[in-house]
């Protein structure tokens, strides 16, 4: 979220200003810390962020839900985790699940990776996004004669 780059931009001594932006929902301005560099469309951004009418707490949220979503999927079936190779197609895929399931569109989504390997997101009855990395070890052998 655009305040959490803001308060660790005031940590490190960096470049914070305080200008107007509006909510894009209800159109209230309010004055915001923000970076110096920032166009207005960011600022207005941070602005509906962290705005309190209903419609602006709604897009936060489902914001918020997406970033996490993103985050889990990098964190599992990245280019960081060092327990399973995917192919990045399939992490894509993963990624663009993401819209649909937060927006409601879709309740679950899984990508068969191949080698046992599985990705689903979905969303449970509580409303939270749920991204599993699921990595099954089957053994199969034939039973034929002399053998």
């Amino acid at each position: 979220m655009l305040a959490d780059i803001v308060e660790k931009a005031e940590r490190t001594a960096g470049g914070v200003t305080t200008k107007t932006g509006s909510c894009k929902f209800c159109k209230q301005a309010a004055m915001r810390k923000v970076l110096c560099e920032w166009n207005q469309e960011e600022i207005d951004e941070l602005a509906t962020e962290t705005c309190e009418c209903v419609n602006a707490r709604i897009y936060t949220h489902k914001k918020s839900q997406k970033e996490r979503a993103h985050n889990k999927i990098d964190l599992l079936f990245g280019e960081n985790n060092t327990t399973v190779i995917v192919p990045d197609a399939a992490v894509d895929l993963l990624h663009k699940t993401v819209y649909p399931i937060c927006e409601g569109f879709i309740q679950s989504a899984t990508v068969d990776m191949g080698n046992g390997i599985k990705g689903k997101i979905s969303i449970t009855t509580k409303g939270i996004v749920k991204v599993t990395r699921t990595k099954t070890n089957t053994s199969t052998y034939e039973a034929q004669e002399g053998t």
